[in-house]
């Protein structure tokens, strides 16, 4: 395609007519005329000039507000045009043919008799009625032509004008001049744009109307020449026609455009010639034609908006649609409508030409220019509204984009403003366009469609995000309605591709949301610490954080090594699902933020939710090694039930969940978790007592360690679990484990130790009992621990009567002789003499 249309404007349906690139009411166009032109011309239905002024009748006609009809002359040159194309080269009145009737063949011999000229000057005298006997516009549908006279053609106001004949379904006679054309604008390398209107009668919507456009040559307009389509007739005596097809369906105001090419004139030479010119060639300079063509009349629809009103956009919409459906499948007419098979310009590259177009259209926008900065004339100054342009033209013209492409249209649709009430104004309501382009963005793999989001969200007209906890589905809750995003949460997004884009979080509410719905769950750590600073301006965002990670979890059906291998996460370092809880933790412990949790949202609202997010943590939870998982939940939790509202009155002091009754879910959840991962014995015996879960030990003294305070008995209650599932082993093997090196107490502090330690001594009092040996096979590992058994095994076996110990020398000699573990004493006592003075209660 060489260069690019000047078009200039179009002609106004309010009675203004453009020439030269201005638009002018015709009554002033008139007087203006009038003043410049002084005497008028002997022939005033004819331009009297090469720069296509008007005549002194047209000038009347246009002064008084009366309608007027203008023409232009056409003269033809010989020979070959530059780019192929034939220019005709009969003299006037050498191809004077005008078929009466589609069906019978074109043209006639120039030695016509007297009586046919005749009949023609009468036929062309009736088609000169005055308007009066025409349709008025309410009555019919008004038909605006547009077609380009190639430049080869010498324009010649005195001797020619242009009109379009055809069937009668135009409201004339058929085939007599139906609509007379206009000069409207020069296109320089290109030609001249003509346009002209006529009105037709209802009854012809919907219907295959033939016609043509004709060259009326010489001052009597007893000779025309009709526009000649380089398509052979299928049979013989056809014509083949242009094809005229009112949709009802496209009509606005019962008005149509129909948006033509070139116009081509029929070749010198004889009839063997007219068919070899129809080479492949000529098809290539034909489809150039159509192209060029298309792009100007594309450059006419925009003109639309210049000023940007909702009646120039609602023409603009109408006339792209009439548009693209004359363009979209080139149609003739023989006999009747079919496409230009012939031609073999498809749909596609229809589509792919147009998008060329419309990509010029947006060039300066996408280098940065905007406002005064773009060209004077262009037709849409603002980004943003020249971007919801493009959206619907690709959408009503469904054109294939390419990534790149996609790019391009969603970086012209992201907003530059941070005021969101100029964003508003901007916007127009096409949220299926804009859904339509987020889900190709998507199944493309482009990002940038996250930047459009605010627009979109303001097209949805959602309500304001609720500051209390409601149960709804995800993509309501996101504001992603319509679009399936679970694939793109599969894509792991890069957060650091939001940066750039953050600033949009303060003009868009749901945006926050939207984007952490849309992230992997490896970056909703680095997204919430990115976004803490606006976290630290919107606190009812944090609530946020905790249902979008609980709508993460909700995905899960459970954590495994498959899914850290998937997610390219090591164990060695812990799965980022991990930092998430930790994330949400910290928020509560930010300087700027802690103070401010609950100025937004009533607390119970964060119980509620943290009891919904420690329940999906424990259910994904299947393995005891990724116990840490719940852990931190449930740590979530006890920071949050530490919070303390501003006030206790007015809205947060009623209805409020009691916070006992909260943490017996919570507890009630945990306790299930446990009972679920710990489904089988505490100790495994092989050649060597073993833990069966080798964390168990770490995961009570986890869970025990968070600081719930006294009053909900988290810690009693989870102790209680530990030693009873402790008792339900045999006493020995409770005994073994305690001196285990495979679990070592980490001092009195310790409460998992000392419960553990307590349920051994119970266990040794249980031995003692029954006369059996408790030190025989039990290793010294840890001396403290030993030691404490020790004191526990002489204390619990020595004799007893009426519950005090004996103090007479014969019942302990015989108990020395007689004990089950004396022996083992003594030999303690010889072997590590150290554990005496470890033990203090053992020497005593």
């Amino acid at each position: 395609m060489k260069g690019s249309a000047c078009p200039g404007p179009r002609v106004s349906c309010a009675g203004l007519l453009s020439v030269e690139g201005s638009s002018v009411p015709r009554s002033e166009r008139g007087r203006r005329a009038q003043a410049s032109l002084g005497k008028g011309p002997e022939r005033p239905w004819e331009w009297t000039g090469r720069t296509g002024q008007s005549t002194w009748a047209a000038v009347r006609c246009m002064a008084e507000g009366q309608p007027f009809r203008l023409g232009l002359g056409c003269s033809f040159q010989e020979g070959e045009t530059k780019d192929g194309l034939a220019a005709p080269g009969e003299k006037t009145g050498e191809n004077d043919s005008e078929p009466k009737d589609p069906r019978k063949p074109e043209g006639s011999d120039k030695n016509d008799t007297a009586a046919v000229t005749k009949e023609k000057e009468q036929k062309n005298q009736k088609c000169f009625l005055p308007s009066s006997s025409w349709l008025k516009p309410e009555e019919g549908i008004t038909v605006h032509f547009h077609a380009i006279v190639p430049k080869h053609v010498t324009l010649d106001p005195e001797l020619h004008t242009v009109f379009i004949r055809g069937g009668e379904e135009l409201g004339r006679p058929e085939w007599s001049d139906a609509c007379e054309m206009y000069f409207i604008a020069d296109l320089h390398e290109y030609g001249s744009l003509i346009e002209g209107s006529v009105v037709i009668p209802r009854q012809s919507l919907d219907r295959a109307i033939p016609y043509k456009y004709v060259l009326h040559r010489g001052r009597s307009r007893s000779s025309v020449e009709y526009e000649y389509i380089y398509e052979q007739p299928q049979e013989a005596g056809e014509h083949v026609n242009r094809c005229l097809c009112v949709k009802s369906s496209l009509l606005r105001s019962r008005e149509w455009h129909q948006y033509d090419d070139i116009i081509c004139m029929k070749p010198p030479g004889t009839f063997q010639k007219l068919q070899n010119l129809f080479t492949n060639k000529m098809k290539k300079e034909l489809v150039k034609g159509k192209m060029i063509a298309a792009e100007i009349m594309l450059g006419r629809i925009f003109s639309n908006l210049q000023t940007w009103n909702l009646v120039n956009l609602q023409n603009f919409f109408t006339q792209f649609r009439q548009f693209y459906s004359v363009v979209r499948v080139p149609m003739i007419y023989e006999g009747k409508a079919q496409p230009w098979h012939s031609l073999g310009l498809g749909e596609e590259e229809v589509k792919e030409h147009l998008w060329e177009c419309l990509k010029k259209q947006i060039k300066p926008v996408l280098e940065g220019r905007s406002g005064d900065a773009l060209p004077e004339g262009w037709p849409v100054r603002s980004r943003l509204r020249m971007g919801l342009v493009l959206l619907f033209l690709v959408e009503n013209a469904r054109l294939c984009l390419s990534e790149g492409d996609l790019t391009s249209l969603c970086s012209i649709l992201c907003p530059s403003t941070c005021s969101p009430d100029v964003l508003h104004s901007e916007l127009h309501h096409i949220l299926e366009y804009l859904v339509n382009l987020c889900q190709r963005c998507i199944n493309a793999r482009v990002v940038d469609w996250l930047g459009i989001l605010p627009v979109l969200h303001y097209c949805m007209q959602l309500v304001p995000p609720r500051k209390d906890f409601v149960s709804q589905p995800e993509d309501i809750w996101a504001g992603l309605q319509g679009i399936s995003f679970s694939q793109f949460q599969e894509k792991w997004l890069n957060e650091n591709q939001l940066l750039w884009m953050k600033q949009l979080l303060y003009v868009d509410e749901y945006l926050f949301r939207s984007w952490f719905s849309l992230l992997p769950l490896g970056s909703l750590v680095p997204y919430m610490e990115i976004s803490t600073e606006y976290l630290s301006l919107m606190p009812a965002r944090v609530l946020d954080c905790f249902l979008g990670t609980h709508y993460k979890l909700q995905w899960l059906q459970k954590i495994s090594e498959d899914l850290l291998e998937v997610c390219g996460w090591e164990l060695a370092r812990g799965p980022p699902v991990w930092q998430a809880p930790v994330t949400l933790q910290g928020l509560f412990s930010y300087h700027q933020l802690s103070g401010r949790i609950l100025e937004k949202i009533p607390l119970e609202s964060y119980l509620t939710v943290c009891l919904k997010l420690h329940q999906a943590a424990c259910r994904i939870t299947k393995r005891l090694r990724f116990y840490e998982i719940p852990a931190l939940s449930a740590e979530v939790i006890c920071r949050v039930i530490r919070l303390r509202p501003p006030v206790v009155s007015g809205i947060y002091g009623r209805n409020v969940m009691p916070r006992t009754v909260f943490l017996q879910g919570v507890l009630a959840t945990t306790r299930s978790w446990l009972c679920t991962v710990l489904a089988k014995r505490m100790f495994w015996k092989g050649s060597t007592l073993l833990f069966t879960y080798p964390e168990e030990i770490q995961v009570w003294r986890r869970l025990v360690e968070i600081n719930f305070s006294a009053e909900y008995d988290w810690k009693e209650t989870l102790l209680g679990d530990m030693e009873g599932r402790l008792k339900k082993e045999r006493p020995l093997s409770q005994i073994s484990a305690f001196c285990s090196p495979h679990w070592d107490a980490t001092g009195l502090k310790d409460s998992v130790a000392r419960s553990f330690e307590k349920c051994v001594i119970e266990a040794v009092s249980s031995v003692c009992q029954s006369q059996i040996s408790v030190l025989e096979g039990v290793s010294c590992h840890d001396l403290q621990k030993f030691g404490s058994l020790v004191s526990a095994v002489i204390t619990k076996s020595w004799p007893r009567n009426n519950r005090e110990a004996v103090e007479g020398l014969d019942e302990i000699l015989e108990h020395l002789l007689t004990g089950p573990d004396v022996k083992q004493l003594f030999k303690l006592y010889g072997v590590c003499r150290t554990g005496w003075s470890c033990c203090p209660s053992l020497g005593k």
